[in-house]
């Protein structure tokens, strides 16, 4: 009964070419009353402001202690608010999906992240038993959480066409169709008050965090669900007050994009540390390492610091691998006569890896490790998960585990693309999972099927004699030996394939409350720490980051060149989120940078000098020990961008992206003289 974003389907199309479908399409007779649309955040704070009604998606609130007796205590008060826009994901490849009937069912294949989100819905959609419905991922041009959810609206469009055609249907959407109508992370609006006590320790927090979710829920609830955690994550204080709410506008609808709610409340949370340092008269690293957590601390929702914490460890590396504190004495603060101005800034965040909540408990998921033979004969181990490779090197990195956990040579182990007739559900590839709750199962299905091995081996060969499965080979503890290739190729002839597997199950003790957000919101938090150096030209105030330092704790790095490739990846979308990656909403509800010549993003020539390290706080509850890696390092340097850029210019920006326009507005406000803080 009503259209509530441009671009919202209203109807299938299809024929045997572009041209003829978009052809047919045109004779269709669309009758639309227009009515008076809302179509911003700001718009829509600003109508709740003046007393309007308006039109929430969903809000949850966490509270610890008393934040009234927090603030009463306070020595001073700080606040501030803080601000970004939408952001496109622009994977290399479009959506793009094929359906094709199959035997009273449907087969679909295309770009996706989570093949069994696109399985069990195209079940309720058809009508059609789990058996009749098979979805496999092809290969994907990247995703970064676009590819979560939206790709289930597209094999819904093209299964159902299919099916009353009886013929293939493909939909592939070009660049301009993707930009205008899938999701974007979602617009925030952050609004910070912070009490500090005389020796600048925190004693109250108090955090409005304001999203705009677009036109329908979608996974605006556990993207809100998953900023408000983070809104002050990683700094003692016992009295805080957290409220999230997601607005509905008449937008495309809101997603997944890497960090998932986190990068914005951490964007915001980063950069009022360095303002509740400034007050209390301390350097940013000395704050920081003054109120980070340690061992025993709680979150704001409860949970206990784990012994195991990298937190100080990750700073005092960053700050040592930038030499930040002679950096710091550099910075012009926006002095006249500078050639370029330079300054240095820093952030620390921590990023909960795997679901939140009970999450990871409702998924429960699964992986199978097999043996069989290939198609030459030879033995392969074959790892059967619904996990995808979308760039990231999931393949890679769980053929290396179950390899280990095997005991056998990487070359004995594969890892393909999934597809639901084979593999069980693991969950989706998203909220930095995949190595350490996938790998943890895989691990422990590999295991199993070690000990099923070994046992052979030890009957067969050994008399009997315990036998151990060591660097591709078997052995007693006499040191007699059979290579893995040999063993396992007897026991296909003898007893043909066999497949083991397990499910994750979280640590003893966890507990969670979804109405009150109260008890362990994640399984493990991953840890980062980001010093950016920029220069800023005074003329044109065109900013140029020139060096990240950066330090992440993510556990056992199972693979250290595809970690700091991920780091490399994550830190340039970072990078234009904060500086360049912008866009607006037009009168008509349309995006305006609806296409490559207007969405700006980092080539490589904007990408400066990258210094990144690991230390190592292995999770003793996964083997072998990871943590999450995919989305932290889009966490923290859009806003060791913005204090770097404070440091520089002596003026702060707290809308993102930082724009040479911002910059100017900030440094010469109409109507007033030189502000330190500007929106």
């Amino acid at each position: 009964d009503e259209v509530f974003y441009a671009g919202e389907p209203l109807a299938l199309v299809a024929a045997e070419s572009p041209e003829r479908a978009s052809a047919a399409a045109a004779n269709f007779k669309i009758e639309i009353d227009p009515l008076t649309p809302l179509l911003t955040l700001e718009e829509a704070l600003r109508r709740e402001s003046e007393g309007e009604e308006v039109p929430l998606l969903c809000r949850q609130s966490i509270v610890k202690g008393d934040v009234q007796a927090g603030f009463e205590r306070a020595h001073k008060v700080v606040e501030g608010t803080y601000s970004a826009g939408h952001q496109e994901q622009l994977y290399l490849e479009t959506q793009a999906m094929i359906a094709v009937p199959d035997d009273g069912g449907i087969l679909i294949e295309g770009s996706m992240q989570c093949p069994y989100y696109v399985h069990p819905e195209l079940c309720v959609i058809l009508g059609l038993p789990p058996e009749k419905v098979r979805v496999r991922q092809a290969v994907v041009g990247g995703a970064f959480g676009g590819k979560e959810d939206f790709p289930t609206l597209i094999a819904g469009y093209c299964a159902l066409l299919a099916l009353k055609s009886g013929r293939p249907v493909k939909m592939v959407f070009d660049r301009n169709e993707d930009i205008l109508f899938t999701t974007k992370r979602h617009p925030c609006r952050v609004r910070h008050r912070t009490g500090l006590a005389a020796d600048g320790t925190i004693t109250a927090w108090e955090v409005s965090y304001a999203l705009d979710g677009g036109a329908y829920t979608t996974l605006s609830p556990v993207v809100m669900a998953r900023g408000i955690i983070h809104a002050v994550i990683g700094y003692r204080c016992e009295n805080v007050f957290i409220e999230g709410r997601v607005y509905r506008t008449n937008t495309p609808p809101a997603g997944a994009f890497r960090g998932f709610g986190a990068p914005q409340a951490l964007w915001a949370l980063e950069s009022h540390v360095d303002r509740l340092a400034e007050a209390v008269g301390l350097t940013p690293a000395e704050f920081r390492l003054r109120n980070i957590y340690h061992p025993g601390d709680t979150t704001a929702t409860g949970q206990v610091v784990d012994k195991d914490y990298g937190g100080e460890k990750v700073v005092r590396e960053a700050l040592a691998a930038s030499d930040f504190s002679a950096k710091l004495s550099r910075c012009t603060h926006g002095r006249s006569g500078a050639q370029k101005w330079y300054g240095v800034g820093l952030a620390f965040f921590c990023h909960g890896a795997g679901f939140t909540g009970d999450g990871e408990a409702r998924i429960h998921a699964r992986a199978a490790v097999e043996l069989d033979a290939d198609a030459a004969g030879e033995p392969w181990v074959i790892v059967r998960v619904s996990s995808t490779e979308m760039g990231q090197g999931s393949q890679e990195v769980l053929s290396q585990i179950a390899a280990d956990a095997l005991g056998a040579d990487r070359e004995h182990v594969d890892c393909p693309f999934p597809d639901t007739a084979f593999v069980p559900d693991s969950g989706p590839t998203v909220a930095s999972r995949t190595t350490m709750v996938v790998g943890h199962t895989v691990h422990a299905a590999a295991r199993k099927l070690k000990q099923r091995l070994e046992e052979f081996a030890a009957d067969t060969y050994f008399g009997g004699k315990p036998t151990q499965l060591v660097a591709d080979v078997f052995r007693t503890d006499e040191g007699d030996g059979r290579p893995f290739a040999q063993v396992a190729l007897d026991y296909l002839q003898r007893s043909g394939s066999v497949r083991e597997e397990s499910a994750f199950e979280l640590p003893p003790g966890y507990r969670w409350d979804p109405e009150t957000f109260r008890g362990q919101a994640y399984p493990a938090y991953s840890l980062g720490c980001n010093v950016a150096e920029v220069e800023v030209d005074p003329r044109t105030l065109q900013v140029r980051v020139v060096r990240v330092s950066a330090c992440f704790d993510i556990g056992r790095v199972i693979n250290p060149l595809q970690a700091e490739a991920q780091v490399h990846g994550g830190l340039t979308q970072a990078l234009g989120y904060a500086l360049m990656e912008k866009i607006g909403v037009r009168e008509n509800g349309r995006f305006d940078a609806e296409r490559l010549q207007t969405y700006i993003i980092p080539t490589a020539l904007d990408v400066p000098e990258y210094d990144v390290r690991f230390v190592e706080f292995p999770y003793e509850y996964a083997e072998p020990g990871a943590k999450g890696l995919g989305e932290l390092p889009m966490d923290g340097l859009a806003a060791a961008i913005a204090n770097a850029v404070k440091a520089a210019t002596g003026v702060r920006v707290c809308e993102l992206p930082i724009t040479p326009e911002k910059l100017l507005e900030a440094l010469h406000p109409q109507g007033s003289a030189r502000e330190e803080d500007a929106q």
